[in-house]
């Protein structure tokens, strides 16, 4: 799945420093001797097949699109109803801050191609779904999920394609791609949570600890160091800079590749620390993080928290490599 965006991965400065700084199966509806009825068949689910997975998809995504336009209560009921796990999560920060938020991954879905569908007829059943935004030639995978019988599909990632990446072959269509545990790594060097702890590893600053199954050269990466270095250079030696990146628990969601490999979702929670020296007066913080924090200036430090999305394709060999990013102020705070 070869991507066609103009997207680029990037991240805002912290401070200027003062003086010194449905695919879901049908349930039975006959009851049972001595047993009570099982759930009645949906209706606002599918059965698991392509052309099945087509329409859930388009309402889905279109669903989650209106869930992710709306405003207050109604935003919060109606991103529940759609939205769960790591695309909730990123929905409920982007709607708490409103005018703060930099983007919003979910585009209205006219026509969403159908990459992969899990395999067989166990729960979770899974879709995996690219889209296009035409405007900005951003491409965007989107997992959608069911966990039972009579729960509804829902989207539970949906994540930015990086410009130049693409997917492995996932196999037939028709015949599903297998879900992958988190802690399950075979036919690949590496399990899917190991990836992305080790990306997370990767990624911090200053003491990046290194993996070679994980690579961290691809754009959004790159975003990252170029922008703590501006950020590093503009303190000078009047305020210390780090970065923390830790997974969220439960957020691995991965499809198994043809060659073996996966295509893993995940979650990261990123903290970005500055911290005043002896020699700075103060941290001056820029309007974009002052509203969040209801101050323009901090004595001792300050910490903005985000959420990073991310799509990793881990091969059957080689080191794996990031597809897809994208992050999402949460907080900020000062001392």
């Amino acid at each position: 799945m070869r991507t066609r965006t103009t997207r680029r991965a990037t991240t805002a400065p912290l401070v200027v420093l003062v003086s010194a700084l449905a695919l879901t199966g049908c349930g039975v509806g006959n009851a049972v001797v001595g047993v009570k009825d099982a759930p009645a068949e949906r209706t606002d689910v599918a059965p698991l097949n392509v052309d099945g997975a087509e329409n859930v998809a388009s309402r889905v995504l279109d669903a989650a699109a209106a869930a992710r336009a709306a405003k207050g209560a109604e935003a919060a009921k109606a991103q529940s109803a759609v939205l769960a796990d790591a695309a909730l999560a990123q929905a409920q920060a982007a709607t708490k801050l409103g005018s703060v938020v930099a983007s919003d991954p979910l585009q209205k879905a006219t026509d969403p191609q159908v990459v992969a569908v899990s395999r067989g007829k166990e729960w979770p059943r899974a879709i995996l779904v690219g889209t296009l935004d035409e405007a900005s030639k951003t491409q965007t995978l989107h997992v959608l999920m069911s966990k039972a019988a009579t729960d509804p599909f829902k989207v539970y990632a949906s994540v930015p394609m990086l410009a130049g990446t693409s997917v492995p072959g996932m196999g037939d269509l028709a015949q599903g791609a297998p879900l992958v545990k988190a802690d399950d790594k075979a036919g690949a060097p590496i399990a899917p949570a190991q990836a992305i702890a080790a990306y997370a590893g990767g990624l911090a600053y200053p003491k990046p600890v290194a993996n070679p199954a994980v690579g961290t050269k691809d754009a959004y990466a790159n975003a990252l160091r170029t922008s703590t270095a501006a950020q590093v250079k503009s303190l000078g030696t009047l305020a210390s800079f780090s970065q923390a990146h830790a997974p969220v628990a439960n957020a691995t969601i991965a499809f198994r590749l043809a060659d073996g490999g996966t295509v893993t979702f995940g979650q990261l929670t990123r903290r970005d620390v500055v911290t005043a020296s002896a020699a700075a007066k103060e941290l001056v913080i820029p309007a974009t993080y002052s509203k969040l924090v209801g101050r323009s200036k901090a004595s001792k430090s300050l910490t903005v928290t985000s959420l990073e999305s991310i799509v990793m394709v881990v091969p059957a060999k080689g080191a794996a490599t990031t597809v897809g990013a994208d992050e999402q102020i949460v907080s900020a705070t000062a001392e």
